[in-house]
């Protein structure tokens, strides 16, 4: 079973106003990079290459990289100053600079701001966006502009929690939450871009319906219509998160009666961000703790948008806490087309989630990660041959049959590590 994906629009698409040959050549091999969602390599060559850079090429991608890893209000300091000093910026990029500025605001929890980024990016850079791209706009601007008079989200911790991960039927974690004087065991997802509810549940915990007319894309690649809610105070052990939104799904989108079974909630990354540090043991014990662990060394874990990316093996993959099941996507395929092909038959793969059900072309093998120095084997791994949405560019999706192969996994979204043990 898969969660619920929000669509966003994708946002690199840079031009290049030549300012010397060593600029240009070191500026596409970063961005790049950046189109392949590798954002580990890119910040390292930035590193290493940024005196070849000229000023305003060292904002763009420094804007861009702030953003992937979590740092968004100095992201938004960049994208201000490009703003402001450079006034004969192309097009193109500055579809880009707003589509960054759109992003951090969502991230801030400031809606009214993100709403006004995607305003100017379709009046006034229209032209320079592909029809798929502006339909995703549009959507989104419907919901931040629903949520324009939201407050922002809010934490306050006022002790150490440990909560127990309970197995649904379907066997993914729930955490225990409390809202309107209801408790509910929630699923606990990295993978889900927004929190989302089951429209009675929303009900019964008393938050408030916004009514609106957005589509949130599901891991299958459909999209389906949703609401949105927002949570006056969610309770998490000693944890209270003060206006949380959520996309509002009907009971049906969320209920798969061959089974018996129903989504009634899922706690998704703006919640978990806010968190700091959680902590995930094998003995199915959450920690999330007041003082954060220590970490050295560069960051492994960036942000795509609303996605959390680990970096394995010097390549980006989504981790998701909410899949049973690691797969592999169409850029593991490419890299090592001539392996794959070697060992395993085609065959159809089929997958799905609150989208529906589809069928790729693939094969099933088995891979050893290399993680944190320790060889982790899984057979019967998924790989899709094809894209699955036009817009993927990692290598899979990191699941529980890889985390569990650990004694603990850290998630830290301050320094944006990831730690296994």
């Amino acid at each position: 079973m898969k969660n619920l994906k929000i669509c966003l629009a994708g946002f690199m698409c840079f031009f290049m106003v030549s300012c010397g040959q060593q600029d240009n050549e070191t500026f596409h091999e970063i961005h790049a990079l950046i189109e392949k969602s590798n954002y580990f390599a890119a910040r390292d060559l930035f590193n290493q290459q940024r005196h070849n850079l000229s000023a305003r090429n060292q904002l763009v991608i420094g804007a861009v990289l702030d953003n992937a890893f979590n740092r968004n209000n100095l992201s938004q300091e960049k994208t201000n100053r490009l703003l402001d000093k450079y006034h004969l910026l192309p097009d193109t990029l500055l579809s880009a600079i707003y589509a960054i500025r759109q992003d951090n605001a969502v991230k801030l929890h400031q809606y009214r701001e993100a709403a006004k980024a995607d305003s100017i990016r379709l009046k006034d850079f229209g032209e320079t966006l592909s029809e798929t791209q502006k339909k995703d706009i549009q959507n989104n601007l419907k919901l931040w502009s629903a949520l324009s008079d939201v407050p922002p989200q809010q934490v306050s911790v006022q002790g150490e929690t440990f909560l127990k991960l309970e197995k649904d039927m379907a066997g993914l974690d729930n955490i225990t939450v409390s809202a309107g004087g209801d408790t509910l065991g929630f699923i606990f997802d990295t993978g889900a871009n927004l929190s989302t509810i089951c429209l009675s549940v929303a009900e019964t915990m008393g938050m408030h319906i916004i009514p609106s007319e957005i589509l949130v894309g599901s891991i299958t690649g459909e999209k389906v219509p949703a609401q949105l809610a927002v949570c006056r105070q969610l309770k998490i052990g000693h944890i209270a998160v003060d206006h949380v939104v959520f996309l509002v799904l009907p009971d049906e989108q969320l209920t798969f009666p061959q089974i018996g079974y129903k989504i009634r909630g899922i706690l998704g990354y703006p919640v978990l961000e806010a968190f700091g540090e959680i902590q995930i043991t094998r003995a199915g014990t959450m920690v999330i703790p007041v003082n954060h662990s220590k970490f050295s060394g560069p960051s492994n874990m960036a942000m795509d948008g609303l996605t959390p990316l680990i970096c394995l093996e010097g390549n980006p993959y989504t981790f998701d806490t909410g899949a049973d099941h690691t797969m592999l996507y169409a850029a593991y395929y490419t890299d090592n087309k001539n392996e794959v092909e070697a060992c395993c038959e085609l065959e159809k793969i089929q997958f799905g989630g609150a989208g529906g059900v589809r069928e790729f072309d693939g094969f099933v093998i088995d891979k050893t990660f290399n993680i944190s120095g320790k060889e982790i084997s899984v057979e019967g791994i998924h790989l899709i041959k094809e894209k699955i949405k036009e817009s993927e560019t990692v290598y899979g999706n990191i699941g529980q049959d890889v985390m569990g192969q650990f004694s603990k996994m850290i998630l830290n979204f301050d320094k944006m590590f990831i730690l296994f043990e």
